[in-house]
């Protein structure tokens, strides 16, 4: 009879721990409460847990906070994508002021030269700056700055 009940009690301690290791999912209900579970539904996880907790039904209020908690997480969203466009558009200004600056210092650096070469036909005498030479100078100073 000893023989018996040590092996009922391994089989009852097999069969117990067979029942506790059983797998426990966990996943967000549409009301962003946790719920548990001993079946998979989509979009769950495995928990730590080793037993099923006990499950309460979701209340009206509780309901409601999550309405507003999704709806302010909404908000931040579009808030956010808003903000994310306003400093792109800003950018782009940026860029578009600058690509206009620059050009306009090109067209008046090739107005500079033409006007050099006008006064000082001579190739040699090109060489002495002028206040056009030195203003050439400041033009193409800036335009590496700013432009490259």
């Amino acid at each position: 009879m000893a023989k018996l009940t040590l092996s009922s009690n391994v089989i009852f301690l097999i069969f117990s721990l067979t029942a506790s290791a059983e797998t426990i999912y966990q996943w967000s209900d549409p009301w962003g409460q946790i719920q548990y579970s001993t079946t998979p539904v989509p979009g769950a996880m495995v928990s730590d847990l080793t037993e099923l907790p006990q499950s309460s039904p979701t209340t009206e209020q509780q309901k409601q906070d999550a309405m507003v908690r999704k709806l302010q997480k909404m908000q931040q969203l579009k808030l956010l994508r808003n903000q994310n466009k306003m400093e792109k558009l800003l950018l782009d200004e940026k860029m578009l002021q600058t690509r206009n600056y620059c050009r306009q210092l090109r067209i008046q650096i090739a107005d500079l030269q033409a006007r050099n070469l006008w006064h000082y036909p001579l190739i040699g005498l090109y060489y002495f700056p002028n206040y056009y030479g030195h203003l050439h100078i400041d033009l193409s100073k800036e335009y590496r700055n700013y432009c490259r």
